[in-house]
């Protein structure tokens, strides 16, 4: 059995973790760190690899090195591989099973960060490695399967192949700190007009999607979007807002780490900005890693596995 497999050297492991790593890197340099011995060993058992196969798994366009469809295919399959070895010894060793999350900061912060802290007080026997990513770059991650789950707006899964689950709306209001409000602020709608005109305010900005949203939506109520600190997260701007001199719009998920002290304020504006969020895995991840599905559970389900 496997004797074409065996009959002839150059397969290994080995290998295929390196040109795994290439492609997760997007070239030979960039796995091997700027390490000129490794990056000729890489090179060598890429070369290897291909010799083994009889086929071309890399080609030069230009300066980069980039994998050629059949290299892509080796890539997936042995990622799959790999996977099912790393977990039948987590299995075998009684080990933890490890999984990556790919997110935004605040997708960690405020939906991951509770979700873990709650399956660690189960006892649940899952490590988690966290990876700050952009919305847009996770579907390709996960279509890779450079990371094992993605915390997405669920507006951002548009493509194809993936498998998703809404864990949770996020919705916004404008949280102020009472002592810059001063009298006569009650934190209803009708104050958010005057308070965005007289009070700074520090929110996630600097062309973000969520930016372009929020003055769209406060130009068609009249209201003039004067942002005094762009932040590039919204963990940021609640720090921003904990200093007591900036106001912030903020996801109301934030709500638990403020404390007392702030007035939260809702606006027909901020209402249009809600959006689900959502679990997205790839499907091929079930097939390789079964245990991912009670991960799947414990996020969909907080308190049932």
């Amino acid at each position: 059995m496997f004797e074409h497999l065996f009959s002839e050297r150059g397969l290994s492991l080995d290998r295929l973790k390196t040109l795994i790593e290439v492609a997760r890197a997007g070239s030979i340099a960039g796995a091997a760190r700027g390490d000129s011995a490794r990056q000729s060993l890489y090179s060598r058992q890429i070369k290897e690899l291909e010799e083994f196969f009889g086929v071309e798994l890399t080609r030069r366009r230009g300066k980069v090195l980039v994998l050629t469809r059949p290299g892509w295919e080796l890539v997936r399959r042995a990622h799959e591989s790999l996977c099912l070895l790393d977990d039948f010894k987590s299995r075998s060793r009684n080990m933890p099973y490890r999984f990556t999350i790919g997110a935004g900061d605040s997708l960690h912060a405020w939906i991951a960060a509770p979700a873990l802290a709650e399956m660690q007080k189960r006892g649940l026997p899952w490590l988690f490695a966290l990876q700050n990513l952009r919305n847009s770059d996770v579907p390709l991650k996960l279509q890779n399967m450079d990371v094992d789950f993605g915390i997405v707006r669920t507006s951002a899964l548009a493509a194809e192949g993936l498998e998703s689950r809404v864990i949770r709306t996020m919705d916004y209001a404008l949280y102020v700190p009472a002592a810059l409000a001063g009298k006569g602020t009650s934190g209803t709608s009708a104050d958010f007009p005057r308070l965005m005109e007289t009070l700074p305010l520090a929110t996630l900005a600097g062309g973000s999607g969520f930016y372009a949203s929020l003055k769209r939506s406060c130009m068609e109520y009249g209201i003039d979007l004067r942002v005094q600190c762009e932040t590039q997260s919204f963990p940021f701007a609640a720090r921003m807002l904990k200093s007591g001199v900036f106001m912030a719009i903020l996801p109301c998920m934030a709500e638990e780490e403020l404390g007392k002290g702030f007035f939260k304020v809702t606006h027909p504006a901020l209402d249009r900005l809600a959006r689900s969020i959502s679990l997205a895995w790839n499907p091929r991840l079930l097939r390789v890693r079964p245990s991912a599905g009670k991960v799947i559970e414990a996020f969909a389900v907080p308190g049932q596995v």
